[in-house]
């Protein structure tokens, strides 16, 4: 079995994908070694940047690897959101992140230092560009984040939205690491939600609107929902469509198992996909498959009314 080592596996992603790595590889977990000890490992996989785990630990790390290839985790937020995107966005769009959203520019700074990296001798990289990941437990800062900002409407924009479940995420990087995939790869379900949809299974939910001005309010809103340290700079992405396409790692042999719908029903309720009943995984099936929003939505958000008033 394979040895890699694994650098910024902390908080849910990191855990969970790290339980998916270790069933076909000898993993070596860094976090917490100041040594950057690889221990033999025939590749690296940095899953994630934090406050913690920052684009200078990244530096040191690529600095002790002595391997042949990389496995990274960056967000499709480097994209940026702008109202000029194509709807979906494919990995031949150059990288312009919106300069008030820290966290997407982090991560396109640390997509060019791996590109350095790769430009320094045989190097294989893999940078995967995953769409807000979420689970039925906590998922992504930036997924949890765009899951509280989806009853939110800003003017006029209702643009569609995207969301990754982990476990899609997971099998994403173990392809990437097993095959040794060069290039970038935008990781995402098949398709997106549609604005109508997102209402449907939004349910009986008010639609939030926020006095001006927008930027820092909505930031506090999210912030206060989430309960914890939240990205800010979120407003042009709930402004405008960043929803990307999966059609280049799709080729390379990788499958999504849930829809953004699918996803986004095991978030919201916070229940493993196996663990829902048969018809409330029908009534995100169905929107996840393009049903028609009239019937499909008012099913899914007559059960969302009935679950949340059990809560």
């Amino acid at each position: 079995m394979s040895r890699i080592a694994v650098s910024g596996a902390g908080g849910v992603i990191g855990a969970r994908v790290l339980q998916w790595l270790a069933q076909s590889f000898d993993v070596l977990d860094l976090t917490g070694d100041s040594q950057y000890d690889l221990g033999g490992a025939e590749a690296l996989v940095h899953l994630r940047l934090t406050r913690e785990v920052t684009s200078d630990r990244l530096r040191r790390v690529l600095a002790a690897a002595d391997v042949q290839h990389l496995t990274m985790v960056s967000s499709a937020s480097v994209y940026g959101a702008w109202p000029n995107h194509p709807t979906p966005i494919s990995e031949d769009l150059p990288v312009r992140p919106n300069l008030e959203a820290s966290w997407a520019v982090h991560h396109a700074d640390a997509e060019r230092m791996v590109l350095e990296w790769c430009d320094q001798g045989d190097r294989s990289a893999a940078i995967l560009r995953p769409a807000p990941v979420v689970s039925s437990g906590l998922g992504g800062p930036i997924g949890e984040a765009m899951l509280a900002a989806a009853p939110i409407r800003t003017g006029s924009d209702d643009p569609p939205v995207q969301f990754l479940h982990l476990d899609d995420l997971a099998s994403a990087v173990v392809l990437a690491t097993q095959r040794r995939l060069s290039g970038v790869f935008n990781v995402a379900p098949d398709g997106w939600l549609s604005p109508g949809e997102l209402r449907a299974l939004l349910g009986a939910r008010p639609k939030v609107r926020l006095p001006m001005p927008l930027p820092k309010r909505l930031d506090r809103y999210v912030a206060r929902r989430v309960g914890h340290a939240a990205p800010e700079g979120l407003l042009p992405f709930t402004r405008y469509s960043w929803v990307v396409a999966n059609d280049r790692l799709r080729a390379e042999g990788w499958e999504p198992r849930y829809s953004s719908a699918q996803a986004f029903v095991v978030a919201d309720v916070g229940m493993p996909w196996d663990d829902l009943n048969a018809r409330q995984r029908q009534y995100a099936t169905l929107l996840g498959a393009g049903a028609a929003v009239a019937a499909g939505g008012w099913a899914a958000a007559a059960w969302l009314r009935r679950s949340y008033a059990l809560r």
